[in-house]
């Protein structure tokens, strides 16, 4: 309880990182497009860590929660930090449907096109002002989920992970159930993972889902390990008590969550010493089909955690790596302050302690009344 209560303080989980609102035009769609985009809030304590990308869409709705619950998770390094971009437009049965039907005649089927949109051009236009890693996570409820359903399908897609919400795959009697049973074995440009949910919908909500289940378990097995090979990973998950207006908050989490199964190397208090949390990450990486690199926040957890089980050498290692990846970052250099100082090396404690002060005072900390006071209590040993 001492070590929860001590990492309780440390870790922030409030978000104070910087959110973008802009519109970009789409020559493939003809249209402008709102954007959100939420940074991490380690983005400035680093000027060359490239950080994966996730896109929400519905962002007018669904950005600000799925945002701060990335922040929450990422924080306790239970997910990678991620760059959070909400999408909106007011065309989205047209732009989220993968096929035209009369009815709809002029406001449905261009989810193709939409897909173009956000693999050639969205995507790039994030990684051009901003420091995007080429790992991309798609996430929609509802028609939105039909779409990212639509996504995970095509195999020339460039996302790394999809999230279906409550998918409507109902859409033209069951049209993308239907030609599942094609595309799951079709050869893929790069492994996908996706996770699918449903809530308590009824009737064809229920039913198409449960067709997509059967499909998807029919086609690569029912213990979602993905097919010979190993191009498709698949997941689901039932919340029979939330609604479908309740679902996607209850939902992204989980599918987070799942998707990054076993992330944190450190769940509880065994701790590593920083080479086997690396062997861990390679292990992660070769996964996942791509290299993670350490986060700020997983140097900050892991490092503290190792300090507070009397690991003192092995938390003064990882966070002293902390500080060199993320030099700007105040809350390392603090916490790298208080390894030292629990390790009986006073004098660099001191050192840390005055470079995370410096930083915090620059950046207007949300941490400098905390980061002052070890200063302090530093300061005060030193006098004795």
């Amino acid at each position: 309880m001492r070590l929860v209560l001590v990492l309780m303080f440390f870790f922030s989980t409030a978000v104070f990182a910087q959110t973008d609102k802009t519109v970009i035009h789409s020559k493939i769609l003809n249209d402008d497009i709102n954007l959100q985009i939420h940074l991490p809030d380690t983005y400035a304590h680093s000027n060359d860590f490239n950080y994966p990308v996730l896109i929400v869409l519905d962002g007018s709705t669904q950005f600000e929660h799925v945002a701060a619950n990335v922040g929450f998770l990422s924080t306790y390094a239970i997910i990678p930090e991620m760059i959070t971009v909400g999408v909106s437009s007011d065309q989205r049965m047209k732009y989220f449907t993968p096929t035209q039907i009369d009815k709809f005649k002029d406001s449905s089927g261009g989810a193709e096109q939409f897909r173009q949109f956000l693999e050639q051009e969205l995507l790039s236009t994030l990684g051009k002002k901003y420091r995007t890693s080429d790992y991309q996570i798609l996430t929609g409820h509802s028609f939105a989920g039909l779409f990212t359903s639509y996504v995970a399908m095509t195999p020339n897609s460039q996302f790394d992970a999809v999230i279906s919400i409550s998918p409507s795959l109902w859409w033209d009697s069951d049209w993308l159930v239907l030609k599942s049973a094609e595309l799951l074995h079709a050869k893929r440009a790069k492994p996908l993972r996706w996770f699918l949910s449903m809530a308590s919908e009824p009737n064809e909500m229920a039913s198409a889902f449960a067709a997509q289940i059967k499909q998807l378990q029919d086609g690569l097995g029912v213990n979602s390990t993905g097919n010979a090979s190993k191009q498709l990973y698949w997941f689901y998950k039932h919340f029979p008590d939330e609604t479908h207006d309740s679902t996607p908050l209850v939902g992204n989490i989980e599918a987070l969550k799942t998707l990054f199964a076993g992330w944190n190397a450190v769940p509880e208090i065994a701790v590593m010493p920083l080479k086997d949390i690396k062997h861990f990450y390679r292990q992660k990486s070769a996964e996942f089909g791509y290299e993670f690199p350490l986060f700020a926040q997983q140097y900050n957890v892991y490092g503290l955690k190792a300090t507070y089980e009397q690991k003192t050498a092995w938390g003064v290692e990882i966070l002293a790596e902390g500080t060199r990846a993320f030099p700007n970052s105040e809350v390392l250099w603090d916490s790298l302050a208080t390894a030292y100082d629990l390790d009986g090396q006073l004098e660099q404690a001191i050192k840390a302690s005055d470079k995370a002060v410096l930083l915090a005072k620059q950046t207007d900390s949300v941490f400098l009344n905390e980061i002052l006071s070890q200063a302090k209590r530093l300061q005060s040993q030193a006098k004795k």
